[in-house]
């Protein structure tokens, strides 16, 4: 592991551009050593959703990081996710890369076949972790994330993309037991010492702006990075779409841990810097503006169910919602149901509902908002 990230312009999916691209990355960052290994390479699959949505990793890219590997010596290629609910024998079928996968002669995995522990003894949160037995079988696992915003951690990026390792409906539970923002990032932190991944490809072509990492709008962005530093990495794509690096929650625990990164000024750019490439007009989620812990000891419970009150939360729209029910399923916390009345209705219990947003994330209609309640004159 170095401190390099390399950022090459990539104009659109074409197949050779996109190779080119991604081998001059590779190559300017410090490719890793695969000869005769097994390399696991992790796409982002948030749900089944088709390329042109920006919601998953695009499977020429996926293409093009096979094909890479190869040449570097790789000995069997292994490909796979895990979404929040993946359907019996999932095949990543709508969103292309489970043809890409077999088309380019590599393995795709069913991540909830076999699970493992995985012992995190440096862990802040989480000492051991029940995985897919897939991040066993790799000798090199290589993260393939999406440029996309998230509306929990603010930006989603090479680490939070390790998540997808833990099996389907499992990473709720994760939500429930880390709620917050901080803690949930010391989880993703831990989660990465644990299985060690060794690289990542950034697919930022087109990445997702607005309220991802599902609900939001695809947004040209015509870059591809490379890093064998995965909080490089994050801190170079958060900081081309305008976000501070030491504001996302993920890349701040990491950082604090002094094991990928010191100083964000550590990190080396070989040939484009996110200044360079930056896109000022990015939409985002905005930024907590408070997260003083010592305020939430000392504020009295009503009080901090009042300004709770206030904090973003999800919505039904009642309209696009076909009531398949993967919001209910995804749900943990058990906020959601269905609401028996003259008109059969999703409803949330805002008592139980954590703002994990996982509903929001994984609905394929877009019928989950996030709405912000404003302060009137008759809540002063």
């Amino acid at each position: 592991m170095n401190k390099k990230v390399a950022i090459e312009r990539c104009p659109s999916y074409d197949p050779d551009l996109l190779y080119k691209a991604l081998k001059r990355a590779a190559e300017r960052a410090g490719a890793p050593s695969l000869a005769g290994k097994a390399v696991l390479l992790k796409p982002n699959i948030v749900f089944d959703a088709p390329p042109e949505k920006a919601i998953c990793t695009h499977p020429a890219f996926l293409e093009a990081a096979i094909r890479l590997v190869r040449e570097m010596g790789a000995r069997r290629v292994l490909v796979g996710d895990s979404p929040g609910l993946p359907p019996p024998g999932f095949s990543g079928k709508a969103c292309g890369l489970g043809e890409a996968t077999r088309k380019n002669n590599g393995e795709w995995l069913d991540f909830s076949r076999e699970k493992i522990d995985f012992a995190c003894p440096q862990g802040k949160v989480v000492k051991s972790f029940t995985l897919s037995h897939a991040a066993k079988e790799a000798d090199v696992i290589i993260s393939l994330p999406k440029l996309k915003t998230h509306q929990l951690m603010y930006f989603t990026g090479a680490m939070k993309n390790i998540f997808g390792l833990v099996p389907s409906v499992a990473k709720s539970a994760f939500h429930v037991r880390f709620p917050d923002r901080h803690t949930f990032a010391s989880m993703i932190v831990d989660l990465n010492l644990a299985v060690q991944p060794a690289y990542a490809f950034m697919d930022a072509v087109t990445g997702m702006e607005g309220p991802g990492p599902s609900g939001g709008d695809p947004r040209h962005i015509g870059l591809v990075l490379a890093s064998s530093n995965l909080l490089a990495m994050d801190a170079a794509a958060s900081a081309i779409i305008g976000y501070p690096p030491g504001e996302i929650p993920v890349n701040k625990d990491a950082l604090d841990r002094k094991i990928w990164l010191s100083s964000f000024d550590e990190v080396e750019y070989p040939g484009l810097s996110p200044q360079d490439v930056r896109i000022p007009d990015y939409v985002k989620i905005p930024l907590k503006k408070s997260g003083n812990q010592l305020l939430d000891f000392i504020l009295p419970r009503p009080l901090r169910a009042f300004r709770d009150s206030f904090a973003p939360k999800p919505e039904i729209h009642h309209g696009p919602c076909v009531r398949c029910g993967n919001c209910i399923r995804i749900c943990a916390s058990g906020a959601m149901s269905i609401a028996e009345g003259t008109e059969r209705r999703v409803a949330i219990d805002y008592r139980r509902c954590i703002r994990c947003f996982c509903c929001h994330e994984i609905c394929p209609e877009k019928a989950i908002g996030i709405t912000k309640r404003r302060i009137s004159r008759k809540s002063l």
